[in-house]
């Protein structure tokens, strides 16, 4: 078998005399990684569910053994000699390949057309159909996608990857499974050099630098998903190491949230109404609970005529206001103070300049926040997300170093929204706003709406309640020129509408986005 392939394999080079290739024997330099699922990972797992990936020809098993998840990858099987043709195809692809000003407008669509040239003119066409998609599904994962990553990335239930190092499995965040916690995949990288040069390959998607001099790089890829890389041994002693947060291409809306009881119709009127008249919301909780997702849906309920500025590290929001201008901030490569180095704290005082109706920091930890309270005081609509436990928590947090927010600006935050990801007894985990709060003083403030574990609501319940415990709901009216049946109307009506957006099963972001539209036009 392995002469025979050869021998085929030699036919092919001998077509390309200008270029002769060789086609080595072992595969150890540069190893093909691929997955499959042995006996050892099967035996004795309970599998929970299975499933193909959409247009890929990867099958995904889900599973647990021991009280231990897996996620077993299947990608299609090579033969020793499938390997052979698939190194003679790469190979010929890096000579035949030239720079043309294609690869900056369709990069992709530019070498795919490369890949039915060159398998054409090598011959790989005299292979059968079957063997020749499979090859070509590797050269396509290995040169325009992530490589052995290609199936968890290109999987939409997959929120987080990790990599701890070589020589140990990746693990990812299942969505549907997040009662497992980290599942253990079959995959793994243990070629030391091989991760290493693999972490430079992501990190210049993303458009950086990595090297031993700059061991750790925080990026986006090209789809926005974050990605937070060290290099080699230089940090961490089992290698480089990756983790990559996913991000939805489609956002989650606000009416997925009032959905899955992550918040209720009543919480988001009142939220709309603060957002409406300008007032500074900050969203609060612990990593990975649901903060962006939180702040990008109600940065949608926003007027759609306004100007919205947003600053972040990493691009993550998306909004659908035409007015919308996203600014992200630059970190410099050179040692010591750098000039162009552009912080979050210079992008928040940039958009003190730019007469925006609103203003939204994706993530406030340094001295931005100071900026942003400013910005507050001087009349812009602020949003920001915040780690932290509780009200208490980021109270001091504001005003410690390296923040120092001085206490008597505390007070210019409107309202303050603990989020986070809680396991019920006997349950799934889920991501609740488990209290909403009106800021008196820096020691102080009144909730407004708390969650109830054992009934899964939040109260209260109406919008009659809601108007008698709220300062800030109060404020408005005066503004308005309302009166407190007006303002309890309005409540209503707005809770009302949401309501019958997710009776009627309208979630999705175009959808919900044209809806808000429409609202706006009845009302204007």
């Amino acid at each position: 078998m392995v002469s025979k392939a050869l021998k085929l394999v030699s036919k092919i080079i001998k077509k390309k005399e200008k270029n002769p290739l060789h086609v080595p024997i072992m595969f150890e330099q540069s190893p093909l990684i691929f997955c499959t699922i042995d006996n050892e990972y099967l035996r004795n797992l309970q599998v929970v569910e299975c499933y193909q990936l959409s247009d890929s020809k990867v099958k995904v098993t889900i599973g647990v053994k021991e009280g231990t998840g897996y996620y077993l990858i299947e990608e299609p099987k090579l033969s020793y000699s499938d390997l052979l043709y698939y190194v003679a195809l790469m190979k010929a692809l890096k000579t035949t390949v030239k720079p043309s000003s294609q690869m900056d407008e369709d990069p992709a669509g530019y070498l795919e057309s490369y890949i039915d040239k060159v398998a054409e003119e090598y011959g790989l066409d005299i292979i059968t159909g079957e063997v020749r998609e499979k090859i070509l599904y590797y050269i396509r994962r290995d040169t325009l996608r992530y490589g052995p990553l290609t199936p968890l990335m290109e999987d939409p239930k997959i929120e987080d990857i990790s990599i701890e190092g070589v020589k140990k499995p990746v693990r990812v965040f299942h969505r549907d499974f997040n009662d497992l916690d980290w599942l253990i995949t079959n995959l793994r990288f243990d070629d030391e050099q091989f991760m290493d040069h693999f972490v430079v390959k992501l990190v210049h998607f993303s458009g950086k630098h990595v090297s031993t001099a700059f061991p750790i790089v925080d990026a986006a890829l090209p789809e926005n998903h974050r990605i937070s890389v060290t290099y080699s041994r230089e940090i961490t002693p089992f290698g480089s190491s990756i983790t990559i947060r996913k991000f939805r291409e489609e956002p989650l809306t606000i009416c997925d949230l009032i959905k899955w009881r992550t918040i209720s119709p009543l919480m988001s009127a009142y939220w709309w109404l603060l957002l409406e008249h300008k007032m500074f919301l900050m969203i609060v909780g612990p990593m990975a609970s649901g903060k962006t997702t939180l702040l990008n849906a109600l940065a949608t309920l926003l007027k759609p005529n306004w100007k919205v500025v947003s600053i972040e590290d990493n691009p993550e929001l998306r909004l659908p206001h035409i007015g919308w201008k996203p600014l992200v901030a630059r970190h410099t490569y050179t040692f010591g103070e750098s000039r162009t180095e552009i912080k979050l704290f210079d992008l928040v005082k940039l958009s003190l300049r730019e007469r925006a109706d609103f203003i939204i920091v994706g993530e406030v930890r340094g001295e931005e926040a100071y900026a942003l309270v400013q910005a507050a005081a001087s009349g812009h609509g602020c949003a920001c997300t915040f780690h932290g436990e509780s009200f208490q928590t980021m109270v001091q947090r504001l005003t410690s170093p390296p923040i120092n927010v001085s206490e008597s600006f505390i007070p210019l935050i409107s309202n303050v929204a603990i989020i986070k990801r809680l396991t019920p007894l006997g349950g799934k985990p889920v991501r609740r706003v488990v209290e909403v709060s009106e800021v008196l003083s820096s020691k102080e403030c009144r909730p407004i709406f708390v969650w109830e574990p054992h009934l899964d609501v939040h109260v209260p319940l109406t919008a009659e309640e809601l108007v008698e415990k709220s300062i800030v709901l109060s404020r408005i009216a005066n503004l308005s020129g309302w009166s407190l049946s007006q303002l309890k109307k309005e409540l209503s009506e707005r809770e009302k509408f949401l309501k019958d957006l997710v009776r009627r099963g309208i979630t999705s972001f175009n959808e919900v986005v044209t809806e808000l539209r429409g609202f706006y036009t009845r009302w204007a």
